[in-house]
């Protein structure tokens, strides 16, 4: 698969988990070192302007989050990642890892986590595969 049909298709999976699960405010392709391979919505920011939910924040924020966890669960001999759950009173940041990246999102109050957590390990297998056959 070259370069933009794999980008498009990174894409095409975040829009239908965006779309999927309600609640998503947005969701990144996050590379090891920390830069935001797919977002959605594209411009990642939300409609006042503010760059707090930017990809390249969220991606920032997330290989950092995702980095100390695995380590810390190696520390504790606790195995591999299976996810990162990060709730606070605005919103709830997941982490659930995709093969050699990481699939980040961000999530309102009051979703139903157990849809979002669904839709998210699938988007999370496909982007694998996706990455896989690049």
């Amino acid at each position: 698969m070259n370069q933009g049909n794999r980008s498009r298709a990174l894409d095409e999976s975040l829009r239908r988990l965006g779309l999927v699960a309600e609640g998503v405010k947005t969701c990144v392709v996050v590379s090891d070192d920390g830069f935001p391979l797919a977002a959605f919505p594209a411009s990642a920011a939300n409609e006042s302007g503010d760059d707090s939910l930017s990809a390249a924040r969220v991606a920032a924020v997330s290989a950092r989050l995702t980095g100390q966890a695995e380590t810390t669960l190696d520390r504790l001999a606790q195995g591999d990642m299976g996810r990162l759950l990060l709730e606070g009173d605005s919103g709830t940041l997941l982490n659930c890892p995709a093969g050699a990246v990481t699939l980040a999102l961000v999530i309102e109050p009051g979703a139903s986590m157990g849809h979002v957590l669904f839709a998210a390990r699938k988007a999370a297998s496909e982007i694998e595969a996706i990455l896989v056959r690049g």
